[in-house]
């Protein structure tokens, strides 16, 4: 196997409530189509969980078909609120304009997701928002860009408190079977087979000032967001050795050699790039498993015996001797003291 680079790139893995909401509505089973394709829902507990690209792919690919609704990706958007989006969608509703909110979806594009390239062109009257890809995907699922121009277009009309449409719409998907869908639910005219995904407004539509404008609070969730950024971009491989340990527990403790095999790295590459940041699998193993079963823990209707298998324990007695052995307390002590971090 030959040293390919590893998965750098990942995306807010919140996405799935809104997608899982849209199902449920469409009288879809969410777990069912969540387990398809192998994403523990358990990592919602995880308020840092990131997903890669491929299975935000898959996902929206089995949605479409769980469905059979090609315009899902609109209606998962359609469930979206704010807090998806973390201190982002706060700072967005809290701007001083459809258009300032729009810039500061620009500027912490990275947290939504790292291979995505998002820009602003202006042109006289016209305000053009890009979403360009910085990678290629196989079998790209096109409800995943529909989830994109939708959740922008939501944003500003919650932004705005009423609905602001952009004037064009110019969509990278081949043309649906039923286009005037696209056009009804964006209120906007969209073309389709283009070049680029690009979102245009008439500048003055996004520029009058909001009576909900609030500077002060825009700012202290601005900083959450960019200290989340540099948290999670700065952490590099052990970042993506987690997300693969996570994926994989409720399975049983996986080896250094299935998160190389998963990460497309030789066994020895993986653990030189761990070395180098100070770090090693095994200590990525069981600080994964030790901060979800705190988190576990927390959370009343979460038994101690669900928490053991999901974390990959084969019985609850082993994970109760290896808690008591990281923390000095049994699971059912921590739970009734779990100010005792």
């Amino acid at each position: 196997m030959g040293d390919t680079p590893l998965i750098e790139h990942s995306m807010l893995a919140t996405f799935v409530l809104p997608a899982a909401r849209a199902l449920r509505l469409r009288g879809v089973d969410a777990m069912e189509v969540l387990e398809r394709v192998g994403i523990d829902p358990a990592g919602l507990a995880r308020p840092d969980w990131r997903l890669s690209h491929d299975l935000w792919n898959q996902f929206m690919h089995e949605c479409v078909t769980a469905t059979e609704d090609e315009a899902f990706g609109l209606v998962a958007a359609e469930q979206m609120q704010p807090q998806i989006l973390h201190g982002l969608g706060l700072a967005w509703l809290a701007s001083d304009t459809v258009y300032d909110g729009l810039r500061r979806m620009v500027r912490f594009g990275k947290l939504i997701s790292t291979g995505a390239n998002p820009h602003i062109e202006e042109d006289g009257e016209l305000v053009h928002v890009m979403l360009d890809r910085t990678i290629e995907v196989d079998d790209f699922a096109y409800a995943g860009r529909d989830f994109a121009i939708g959740m922008i277009a939501r944003m500003c009309r919650l932004t705005l408190g009423e609905f602001v449409a952009p004037m064009a719409i110019e969509l990278e998907r081949p043309t649906p079977a039923e286009p005037d869908r696209w056009a009804s639910m964006l209120a906007s005219h969209v073309t389709f087979n283009g070049e680029r995904t690009r979102m245009t407004w008439v500048r003055s539509d996004i520029m009058d000032p909001l009576v909900t404008g609030d500077p002060e609070l825009a700012r202290v969730n601005d900083e959450q967001t960019q200290s989340y950024l540099d948290s999670f971009l700065s952490q590099g491989v052990s970042r993506d050795v987690v997300i693969k340990i996570v994926e994989r527990l409720p399975d049983g403790p996986p080896s250094q050699d299935q998160i190389a095999d998963d990460l497309r790295v030789s066994n020895r590459t993986l653990q030189r790039k761990l070395k180098d940041e100070g770090t090693s699998f095994m200590d990525l193993l069981q600080d994964t498993r030790l901060q979800l079963a705190r988190k576990y823990l927390r959370q009343p209707s979460r038994s101690v015996v669900e928490t053991a298998y999901m974390l990959g324990f084969s019985e609850p007695s082993t994970f109760s001797r290896a808690f008591k052995r990281w923390t000095g307390l049994a699971p059912a002590e921590y739970r009734d003291h779990p100010d005792n971090d």
